[in-house]
């Protein structure tokens, strides 16, 4: 019996490390923003805040909370 080793993603602290950006993946940022995972999905895309790092995809938070800020009317504004 062949036993293969356990695929470990990159370590994106590295990758992160000494930027003052927010990050997170798609499933933390959907818990984040209290949203359904495949809606924050598609609003980061079109916000042109995700990011690909090898095979996984991060948000840029920075970039998403100026685009939700510019670009979407909340309930107040209505008024």
């Amino acid at each position: 019996m062949i036993l293969k080793k356990k695929i470990k993603g990159p370590d994106l602290e590295k990758y992160l490390e000494g930027r003052k950006k927010r990050f997170t993946t798609y499933a933390l940022g959907a818990s984040l923003y209290s949203m359904n995972y495949y809606s924050f999905v598609k609003l980061a895309k079109k916000a042109g805040a995700n990011l690909h790092v090898k095979r996984n995809a991060i948000v840029d938070l920075d970039i998403l909370d100026s685009y939700i800020t510019e670009n979407c009317k909340g309930e107040e504004e209505d008024e």
